[in-house]
């Protein structure tokens, strides 16, 4: 087995999307390869959240906090005009262009996640997103393709 992980930005509130993907994603592949997970979040994970996905994934579960500075605006942004960058896009109709969440969201996963220390133990990541779909089995295992043809 490759030195590789699942890694999963989500929120508590998607535990039922989420479970069901973990669901397809082990039928389909990691029931054969026990690969662990690191699910990160801006916001602590419940009990109840961490129970109920432990109890449908085979492999080792870590559950991270994203720290603070990675999940909002750098002190050299001036906020209002972030805000009125944010209202432009929401009038022009683009797609989630008003969700100051989201763009703290697509700012980390462009350039932070691979920064969490919960990922220092890994050389390999396959991010799955809540409500993706797994719809055939993979029978062969991505990471250790990659690892063996220098990918």
């Amino acid at each position: 087995r490759a030195s590789a992980a699942f890694v999963i930005l989500t929120r508590n509130k998607d535990l039922k999307e989420l479970r069901e993907s973990l669901v397809q994603l082990e039928d389909r592949f990691n029931r054969r390869h026990n690969y662990p997970y690191v699910f990160l979040n801006n916001e602590p994970f419940s009990d109840d959240f961490k129970e109920r996905i432990r109890n449908v994934v085979s492999g080792e579960c870590q559950f991270g906090l994203i720290p603070e500075e990675h999940w909002s605006y750098p002190d050299f942004i001036n906020q209002t005009m972030a805000a009125e960058a944010r209202m432009s896009l929401l009038e022009r109709k683009v797609i989630y262009g008003g969700k100051e969440s989201y763009q703290h969201m697509c700012r980390y996963e462009s350039g932070f996640f691979f920064r969490h220390p919960l990922l220092d133990q890994y050389k390999w990541y396959w991010r799955v997103e809540p409500g993706v779909k797994f719809a055939c089995d993979i029978d062969y295992d991505p990471f250790v393709f990659m690892e063996r043809n220098n990918k």
